[in-house]
């Protein structure tokens, strides 16, 4: 039999955006040694939820699916681990992995989920003789977004976030409370336009300045203000709607 020691985190959270290195000790036989020298194979198996329900990833599938014994597990191919200084390390990119639907493989915790745990595989051969083991679970581990966190934010309409195919980009600044403060958006998309805007202690809009595609500028002061001007103003014909109501006129 071949004992397989679970695998060691960094700490019970993990950076989404940053790699998570599992650090793995050498199995040993049944009669205690060291099997270091002997593994031929080993990984880990990332499984979602907790241990007697959770669902364990499936890389050929690219799906998360339920697991049905240990056996089912051998029949899957785990994350190959490196090894370093005696030990092996096991490297999981969090940010941008897709399932098959396309939905995040990984994703950051709300309320304490989801949590993430692993299991180790190890394979060996000595004396001609070839054997494998599964380790017991890790200790759960859930992932934080410090991209959540940022409070100036750059942002774009395009898969994990690729700028090179993107048609709008969003830049925001947010508050100490994590509210936006206010934003530039460029589109190219359906039209060419430029927004600013700010925003109030709730992150709602309250004033928008909107450069359109055909040259129009539209200046929009939040629910009851007005467009105040501190200075002189210079401007062509005047187009306004009448204090007595009715359609718009030009001011002769």
């Amino acid at each position: 039999m071949l004992n397989v020691p679970a695998p060691t985190l960094p700490g019970p959270t993990a950076d989404l955006e940053k790699p998570l290195v599992a650090t793995l000790a050498a199995p040993t036989f049944a009669d205690g040694s060291a099997a270091a020298s002997d593994v031929t194979s080993i990984g880990v198996f990332a499984f979602r939820g907790t241990p007697g329900t959770a669902q364990v990833w499936d890389d050929a599938q690219r799906s998360w699916r339920a697991v049905a014994s240990d056996n089912d597990l051998l029949q899957l191919k785990p994350l190959p681990a490196a090894p370093k200084n005696g030990t092996w390390q096991a490297t999981i990119v969090g940010i941008g992995q897709k399932d098959s639907a396309g939905a995040d493989v990984y994703a950051a915790a709300s309320g304490g989920n989801p949590q993430y745990f692993l299991r180790a595989l190890a394979k060996t051969k000595h004396a001609g003789t070839q054997d494998s083991g599964l380790s017991p679970a890790s200790p759960p581990f859930i992932f934080t977004s410090s991209a959540a966190n940022a409070r100036y934010t750059v942002a774009f309409d395009t898969p994990d976030t690729k700028p090179d195919a993107a048609h709008k980009a969003r830049m925001m600044l947010k508050s100490d409370s994590m509210q936006p403060v206010g934003y530039v958006e460029i589109r190219a998309l359906p039209s060419f336009e430029v927004e600013i805007a700010n925003c109030d202690a709730s992150g709602n809009t309250l004033a928008r300045v909107l450069l359109q595609s055909n040259g129009q500028v539209h200046l929009t002061p939040a629910a009851g203000q007005t467009v105040v001007i501190d200075g002189d103003v210079e401007t062509g014909r005047i187009y306004y709607a009448p204090a007595g109501g009715g359609a718009k006129v030009w001011l002769a």
